[in-house]
């Protein structure tokens, strides 16, 4: 990363194209003590740590995109997610929020592609398992962070530390700061920086050049919120088909009123056709760029039905009968191999953009709120410094690299190979199992104790 100073603009035109709250004559260049750059699960959760165990600081959390949309799919919450929201607030307020804002799964289905049931579990309620879609569970968090945040002005209130339409273009450090400049011309300063910015993270391809853009794991997976009457599963029943490498599920979700089914689909895709997908990005609004959408809803799902071929077509058809009441998200999926590292000086990465793997664990979000508690308490051992940063990568890597490992190494498997044995629904590793689910880590300590 390059280390230089810049000079601080003090011309009227200057000022009146960059806005007065960035750069009004006289004034210096805004410093925070902690960027977060994405404002998704990672990014908040990082947010809600790090305001418990630092207290009185200046934090702002930066997003690209201009508003927070109901974008993305479907995120599956475990032990693992729900011990992170613990410490992150042993009060238990997050993790009641949380649930209130998902659907506790009561069932659970596993089907072959001709519709027979292969197991049939009911989901105990005290086990946790609960589904979210991710703009519900981004809106949980920075709901909670909005009402216990403490920021540098007291007479700032709610959301005043969301930036949005903050599209990162450079980080240079120099000294005791990271100088920090956006795309739509604002800058900053801060003493740490922490990425959280997903897949394609900007941090990290500015800190390592040579990982601009992750490995592509083999295999596509489309994602849609439906709205409309299916009364083939009940409210909180997860039905799941698989075979061929291929997995097909849909979950009933929402309240009266407000149902919806939500489908994903994800397959084997060639390399080669890889141009054909509609997008790179996970999440993101469709701004026909690079990385954002650029076809149809009926582009996406044409791709998705023939994928699907072969599976139940009740399931298919009413796809088909109601895909205009959905934003279809398609994408690769994509990864980040194992022993990479994590930081540089005064800026660290968590979730997505440190780690990526592929979802066949459902793992990336617990990962992303485990990192979290891990970071909230390495800054408060540590300070405010690169000393903290690297011991919360020291931490944190074995037992992401272990998951990740066998992440990839059984997406591969299934997707690629259709080698049933690594069917992610099945998961035959036991002690593998064993080793995610019974994970936890000490409370965040409080700034206030």
């Amino acid at each position: 990363m390059k280390q230089s100073y810049f000079l601080i603009p003090y011309l009227n035109f200057v000022a009146l194209i960059l806005g007065p709250v960035n750069f009004a004559i006289g004034a210096s260049v805004p410093k925070f003590d902690v960027a977060v750059i994405g404002s998704g699960p990672a990014g908040l959760a990082a947010s809600i740590g790090i305001r418990r165990a630092m207290g009185d600081i200046s934090l702002a959390v930066f997003e690209r995109s201009s508003e927070l949309r109901e974008v993305g799919g479907q995120v599956g919450l475990t032990s693992p997610a729900f011990n992170a929201l613990k410490a992150l607030d042993p009060s238990g307020t997050l993790e009641t929020n949380v649930i209130k804002g998902g659907q506790q799964r009561k069932t659970f289905r596993m089907l072959d592609m001709n519709d027979s049931v292969v197991t049939e579990n009911a989901v105990d309620p005290d086990s946790k398992q609960v589904v979210i879609a991710w703009f519900q569970l981004q809106k949980v968090l920075k709901s909670f962070l909005s009402q216990n945040t403490c920021l540098a002005s007291k007479e700032e209130k709610g959301d005043d530390f969301l930036y949005l339409g903050k599209e990162l273009e450079s980080l240079e450090e120099k000294d005791d700061c990271v100088h920090l400049k956006f795309r739509c011309g604002y800058e900053c300063f801060a003493k740490i920086v922490i990425g959280a910015d997903g897949n394609l993270s900007q941090v990290r391809s500015i800190l390592f050049e040579d990982e601009v853009f992750p490995e592509y794991a083999g295999s596509c997976i489309w994602r849609m919120f439906l709205r409309g009457s299916y009364d083939q599963i009940e409210l909180g029943e997860s039905n799941v088909w698989t075979g061929d490498g291929k997995v097909l599920a849909i979950q009933k979700m929402g309240t009266e009123g407000d149902m919806r089914l939500y489908v994903s689909g994800q397959c084997g895709w060639p390399k080669d056709e890889l141009h054909v997908l509609d997008r790179k990005r996970y999440i993101g609004v469709e701004d026909g760029g690079e990385t954002g959408g650029t076809q149809s809803n009926q582009d996406r799902l044409e791709r998705f039905l023939k994928s699907f071929e072969g599976f139940p077509s009740k399931v298919l058809d009413f796809a088909k009968e109601h895909y205009d009441s959905a934003s279809i998200l398609e994408h690769p999926i994509y990864f980040r191999p194992v022993n990479r590292p994590w930081g540089v000086g005064r800026v660290t990465l968590i979730g997505d953009a440190a780690h990526m793997i592929p979802p066949n664990m459902a793992m990336g979000t617990p990962l992303a709120f485990e990192d979290s508690v891990s970071l909230a308490h390495a800054l408060r051992l540590h300070g405010l410094n690169p000393e903290a940063l690297r011991e919360y990568e020291k931490e944190r890597q074995p037992r992401v690299n272990k998951i990740a490992y066998a992440a990839i190494k059984a997406s591969g498997l299934y997707y690629q190979e259709k080698d049933e044995s690594a069917n992610p629904f099945k998961m035959n590793d036991k002690d593998l199992f064993s080793y995610i689910m019974s994970y936890s880590q000490d409370d965040v300590p409080s700034s206030l104790s």
